[in-house]
């Protein structure tokens, strides 16, 4: 330090002790000790007033227990379409793009096909054919049998007046009218016949066998030939691909002249989503998640819309954590109600307020009304023009208002503070 400073700091402590000196003579101790400490602490915080604040009474509403929680919009299994080719072939035609909104059984693409018309075309021939020999075999066949049926009865007819004659010769024969070279002859004939009827019988029955036969193997062609034609029928189908689902083309990896190559797994070249059908996932903390059930209601925003709430209900609470930087979350699934296509999109965030309690026309106050002191709350109230603190025991808190379990009743008045209230002053040391 140098010597002009000692010298400085020795004066100002002489005239200081001199003026505490005369102070103390004259009886003004004390208001110069408070100027001092005035300097020093600077001036102590005043006391609030009644002006300070805005009174009013309290209220019963209706309060809600929330739950706080962000997630994602997100599509519903069997809302998004992978769509490609089940033929290999050009894409003669590509009749959408990204973000056309499409039906269910419009045609979206057309694959190259000149090749399966032609493959059509044959087996239909193929299978005319084999219907013609079909219905000839079913036309000639029964004809044949008819046939062969009347020259067995014919051959049945013969045989009864050989027999007639056979027992005609017999008598005869007894009475000595014809020798036995007649009767023998009449024999003859009747067992001619008989061999002859037997030879008939095997015929028809070969006759009927072989259309049998011939019936199913013609039957069999023809249903080879259709099996042939329905898979080239099918085949075909496949050049026009169609939408399966109403939805918004979403994706789109091809172009009209390119060739795509089917496989057992056709190569997606438009995705195809339903808006319709979204839902959205919400990440709870493990803190909350004993309070969510299924069928509770809850409102979210979206940061697009950020000033418009929609409506859901929760669907699904997950039983398995989801843990990311050593956080726990539960997966719950909210239903989207009154969605609308246009507003909402899959992957934009939500703002999630799920509702797990109400109670009904309870005592509420502002919580700017509530202050606290360690571990209890207090309100401020007037007495006979002068403030006190009443303690108060709160449960919900709802947003802005906080529910009052005890210590008030309905038509106090609790003081709300115009502004923040100073807190204790805090003296500046003087600067060295």
């Amino acid at each position: 330090m140098k010597i002009s400073e000692k010298i400085r700091n020795l004066l100002l402590l002489v005239v200081l002790a001199a003026s505490l000196s005369w102070a103390w003579q004259e009886g003004m101790l004390d208001p110069v000790i408070k100027i001092g400490r005035e300097i020093i602490f600077g001036k102590p915080p005043q006391k609030p007033t009644a002006k300070d604040f805005k009174f009013q009474p309290v209220t019963r509403q209706d309060i809600h227990q929330k739950v706080l929680a962000t997630g994602t919009v997100t599509l519903k299994t069997g809302a998004e379409v992978k769509i490609g080719a089940r033929i290999s072939g050009q894409v003669k035609s590509l009749l959408v793009k990204i973000g056309d909104f499409v039906r269910a059984g419009e045609t979206i693409a057309i694959i190259e096909h000149e090749d399966l018309l032609s493959r059509v075309a044959r087996f239909q021939a193929e299978l005319d054919a084999e219907k013609a020999r079909l219905a000839k075999i079913r036309a000639e066949g029964p004809l044949e049998i008819s046939k062969a049926v009347a020259e067995r009865e014919e051959l049945q007819v013969q045989i009864k007046l050989a027999q007639k004659m056979v027992e005609r010769n017999q008598e005869l024969k007894k009475k000595g009218f014809v020798s036995t070279t007649v009767l023998d002859q009449a024999r003859e004939k009747l067992e001619v016949l008989q061999a002859g009827i037997n030879l008939a019988n095997e015929e028809l029955k070969l006759k009927q066998s072989q259309l049998i036969n011939n019936s199913r193997l013609a039957e069999a062609m023809v249903d080879k030939a259709a099996a042939n034609l329905n898979e080239e029928e099918i085949q075909l189908t496949y050049a026009s691909i169609t939408a399966p689902i109403d939805g918004i083309v979403a994706f789109v990896s091809t172009q009209e002249g390119e060739t795509v190559v089917a496989s057992l797994n056709a190569p997606t070249f438009v995705n195809l989503i339903d808006l319709r059908k979204l839902e959205v996932t919400v990440f709870v903390d493990e803190t909350d998640i004993g309070r969510i059930i299924v069928g509770q209601r809850a409102k979210f925003t979206v940061d697009t819309f950020a000033d418009r709430f929609f409506d859901g209900k929760v669907r699904e609470i997950h039983p398995k954590a989801v843990i990311k930087d050593n956080v726990v979350n539960y997966e719950v699934i909210l239903d989207i109600e009154k969605n609308k296509v246009v507003k909402l999109r899959p992957e934009m965030t939500a703002n999630v307020v799920i509702t797990t309690g109400t109670r009904k026309k309870v005592l509420t106050l502002p919580k700017e009304a509530v202050k606290r002191k360690g571990k209890k709350s207090f309100v401020v109230m007037q007495a006979g023009g002068e403030l006190e603190d009443r303690s108060v025991e709160l449960g919900w808190r709802d947003g802005g208002k906080i529910e009052v379990v005890s210590g008030l009743n309905d038509g106090d008045e609790v003081g709300i503070p115009d502004k923040p209230l100073d807190k204790k002053r805090k003296g500046r040391r003087p600067r060295r």
